[in-house]
């Protein structure tokens, strides 16, 4: 599942460095240590003069420019203004963005593209140097991969410039890359021309586990981290002094000077960092230690540019204020790690509130796609909790604030004359779930347009997969008007606190009736309509005189907003999983030698389930009230449990999972025929052994390929009364997936479906309906190397039953209705979006819900917006017709650290 592989990149990938110096490094250098020229000016030239007109001009310098436009030419910003302010330079290509947005290029302080590259091979991973400590030696330039076809995703994402980092296993893990986002043919062409190189460092879990844990040397504790960076930077210092020495000695007496000092590359990067010539990026998370790092820095004399990661900040934020010490963080991926544990929606606002520099970083390859909405989150998290965050503010976060971080806030980062020409035209406000880049220029020149993707195409995607990709191109479908549905404007609680006020947590009623609320119900819209819940059971959907309100029933004032079906996650380890990397909170899977069985029918999700786990109040926040909660591993994983995100089983079990593709191999130690072959004889001696129950208690069969629980949990299945759920992505898993179901009569669901969207029509046939994670679009490995954003929009159109999920991750399940979303701006309706978080799952599971409508179970969500739409959050939630609180640990933390004192 997702959130694992997002954990090791965490634990052993993640990273925050920095640019690189011209300066001179000492005796016998030549410059930059990384000995990387700029590339040449003529290999990246705008050729022609460019004018946007009548778009909202969002500069990030500024408040927004209404019927405004910008040139540009000669790859520098010529003009930003009122439309009728801006001249047209000569020869100038005219674009005409009515109705469209423009910002700065998006820019990423933390991206491992290029060396972590996809598909994830062996041969792709080369992030971290883990083979000491302190690795200052090295340059992520020296590791990055151009063709890394994540680059051209990132591009689509209105991303211009990144910084490029070494991974987080080392106490010093060496140098970063400034790329500025041309397609170049080496890591050269494409330094982003005069930054400076950076030092990336990391404190905390990683470097000691790595080590400690895993080499048994040090360090192995947090206060051996310290050491080490102590003992390196006084090992630097006297280097720098000896080569210092040296220099003086030879500029007065060359003749006595003597042979200069032999070059220590280790200690020539540091020995820069003391000098002030590169920029010092920390990865940390803890507010604790991030105050010992600036002792640190404090005692040596250098300065930290910034904090990556830094889930604590807040509670740090006026000291990292007073320092300067930018954060670069999430707006709200937390938990996997017990670093992560504190993490708050709120980090980037309280920082910005405090005087500080926020910025909103991926560290993912699928993150960096979407950092635009990334921010847009952390904007509306802090506006409902009484943050006062500026659209501009937000802006900055992933434009002029990154660019700070990466030292070139000179150059780019805003809209402003005399910058480097970094410009995208959105689809949408750029901060809504429904923005889309139509183009994006980087100093001038054409990187992406929506009309036909990525200028220069990677060449690991060139052939078969790119002219499939040009043959099926979903255009986006319209944007939901809700308007219509009684929803008469976005909640701006800058403006109206109120509207983003929790209704009050009333004691539990055996009737409520919800008053003037626009819903969903069988496909269409109504507007202002009354809905009756009794005995957890909606009883009554109407407009107008829809009948009285029983006698008794708690009345609950919509004001025209928006009710949905609670949303539905099917394959999540919410409640068996509450930390990713604490093994004593990880209950999904087997561990030791137990790995080593592949068969695991009999093993039941609900057995291990915590209700009381914090994941499931988090969950609530973005609208989720059921969730399928899912073992892992094997080939058969076990059976997966339907539970409400208050911590009820309503059913156990409700499907029965299993693995193809590289899992399945992994499981049984052999080829995919191989897995086909043990899953085959394994339901050929279930059927075998219901058919001869009495012949084996007496002994009297064969040995059979699987246990007597285990046979006996495949009985339903064989039967046809419980799905099985197979995780498969390549076309001939997912066809092998169907011939199966063919063969024994077998209820089957795809859940993965990177490649579905090619073999729609077999699905269709069959009536097997798709989990898809809508977000996942890289060529992650050759199990998915046709991966699309428009994959649900293909499969939708097609007539393929689709479902979203987040695909395990527990932590992030609160994100469903943003999968939502980006399907509806990559192409799907939605209404059809909706239904695949809702009604869809609902029905290909055979369980209650999903649906606003007379006779469904009450699992309901008041929303104050749009239900899709980042700016939204649930104002009540009502699970079998009770209602649930929608607070949380996240919220407490908030609370407590909302007015910083000493004694916190």
């Amino acid at each position: 599942m997702r959130y694992r592989h997002l954990s090791l990149l965490l634990l052993t990938s993640c990273a925050t460095v920095s640019p690189a110096p011209n300066t001179s490094a000492g005796p016998g250098s030549t410059g930059s240590t990384t000995a990387s020229p700029s590339a040449p000016a003529s290999v990246f030239r705008q050729e022609r003069p460019v004018v946007v007109r009548h778009a909202t001009v969002m500069p990030a310098s500024g408040p927004a420019i209404e019927d405004g436009a910008i040139a540009f030419a000669d790859g520098k910003i010529v003009a930003v203004g009122r439309n009728a302010e801006v001249a047209t330079p000569p020869g100038a290509e005219e674009v005409d963005g009515t109705g469209l947005y423009v910002t700065p290029g998006i820019i990423d302080a933390h991206s491992h593209l290029g060396v972590y590259a996809s598909p994830e091979t062996s041969s792709t991973s080369d992030g971290n140097e883990a083979t000491a400590p302190v690795t200052a030696e090295v340059s992520a330039e020296h590791s990055f991969w151009p063709q890394d076809p994540g680059l051209r995703r990132a591009a689509a994402g209105g991303i211009t410039s990144m910084l490029v980092l070494p991974g987080s296993a080392n106490l010093i893990g060496g140098r970063g890359f400034p790329v500025k986002l041309h397609f170049g043919r080496s890591a050269a062409e494409m330094r982003f021309p005069g930054a400076k190189d950076g030092l990336k460092m990391a404190c905390g879990e990683n470097p000691r586990r790595v080590y400690g844990a895993g080499q048994h040397r040090a360090p192995s504790t947090r206060m051996g981290n310290v050491a080490g960076y102590r003992q390196a930077f006084a090992k630097a210092r006297e280097y720098m002094e000896r080569q210092d020495d040296w220099k003086k000695k030879h500029a007065k007496k060359p003749e006595e000077s003597g042979p200069a000092p032999l070059r220590d590359l280790q200690m020539e990067t540091l020995a820069e960092v003391l000098r002030g010539n590169i920029l010092v990026q920390n990865h940390c998370y803890r507010a604790d230690e991030m105050a010992v790092m600036l002792q640190v820095a404090d005692e040596f004399g250098f300065s930290i540019r910034a904090f990556h990661h830094s889930l604590e900040a807040y509670k740090l934020r006026d000291q990292l204020a007073a320092k300067q010490v930018a954060v670069a963080t999430w707006a709200d991926w937390w938990g996997f790690k017990m670093e992560a544990w504190d993490g708050i929606p709120e980090n980037a606002a309280l920082v910005s509130q405090a005087g500080g520099r926020a910025v909103i970083h991926s560290d993912s390859a699928l993150g960096i796609q979407r950092l635009n909405q990334e921010a847009g989150k952390a904007l509306w998290r802090a506006r409902e909790s009484g943050v006062p965050i500026s659209e501009e503010e937000a802006l900055r976060w992933v434009t002029l604030h990154p660019a700070w971080v990466m030292g070139v806030e000179d150059k780019t980062g805003s809209l402003e004359p005399g910058k480097m020409a970094d410009v995208v035209l959105w689809k949408s406000h750029p901060l809504s779930v429904y923005a889309r880049a139509q183009r994006v220029w980087a100093d001038g020149v054409v990187t992406y347009d929506a009309a036909q993707g990525a200028v220069n195409a990677s060449d690991f995607e060139l052939g078969e997969r790119m002219e499939a990709s040009a043959r099926l191109v979903a255009q986006p479908s319209a944007l939901p008007v809700l308007k219509d549905a009684g929803l008469d404007g976005r909640c701006e609680p800058s403006k109206d606190a109120a509207c983003a006020r929790l209704l009050e947590l009333k004691a539990e009623a055996t009737c409520t009736a919800f008053q003037d609320v626009a819903v969903l119900s069988n496909g269409t819209w109504m507007a202002h309509a009354s809905v009756v819940v009794e005995n957890g059971k909606v009883t009554r959907v109407g407009t107008g005189a829809a009948g009285a309100v029983p006698s008794g029933c708690r009345t609950v004032d919509g004001k025209g907003r928006v009710l949905a079906p609670g949303f539905v996650d099917p394959l999540t380890s919410l409640g068996v999983v509450e930390i990713g990397a604490e093994e004593t909170t990880v209950d999904d899977s087997l561990r030791g030698e137990a790995v080593k069985e592949p068969i695991r029918a009999a093993l039941r999700a609900v057995d291990a389930l915590n209700p009381a786990a914090e994941t499931f109040p988090v969950a609530r926040l973005g609208g989720v009230t059921t969730v399928g909660v899912v073992p892992m591993g094997g080939l058969v994983s076990g059976q997966s449990a339907w539970v409400t995100t208050d911590g009820t089983v309503r059913r156990a079990p409700l499907a029965l999972h299993i693995n193809l593709g590289v899992s399945g191999r992994d499981a049984v130690s052999g080829p995919r025929s191989l897995v086909l072959e043990r899953l085959r004889e394994l339901l050929f001696d279930a059927r075998e052994y219901n058919k001869r129950k009495s012949d084996f208690e007496q002994n009297r069969m064969r040995t059979l390929s699987a246990s007597r629980l285990d046979l006996e949990s495949l009985q339903p299945v064989l039967a046809g009364t419980l799905p099985v759920v197979v995780t498969a992505n390549r076309v001939s898993d997912i066809r092998a997936a169907l011939a199966l179901g063919r063969e024994f009569g077998l209820k089957v669901l795809i859940a993965g479906g990177r490649e579905a969207w090619m073999v729609a029509p077999e699905l269709v046939a069959a009536k097997v309906p798709v989990i898809l994670q809508p977000t996942q679009n890289l060529p992650s490995n050759f199990d998915g190397l046709y991966s699309r954003l428009d994959a649900a929009a293909l499969l939708n159109a097609a007539g393929v039953k689709v479902l979203f999920s987040t695909l395990g991750e527990p932590h992030m399940v609160r994100t469903l209705a943003q999968e939502a979303g980006n399907a509806v701006a990559w192409g799907m309706p939605y209404a059809d979006a909706l239904r695949a978080i809702t009604s869809n799952v609902t029905e290909a599971f055979g369980v209650e819900g999903g649906q606003v409508a007379a006779g469904q179970v009450a699992d309901l969500v008041l929303w104050n917006g749009d239900p899709l739409e980042l700016s939204s959050r649930p104002l009540g939630m009502w699970q079998a017709g009770r209602q649930v609180p929608l607070t949380s640990r996240q919220h407490a933390l908030f609370e407590k650290y909302r007015t910083l004192s000493k004694s916190k």
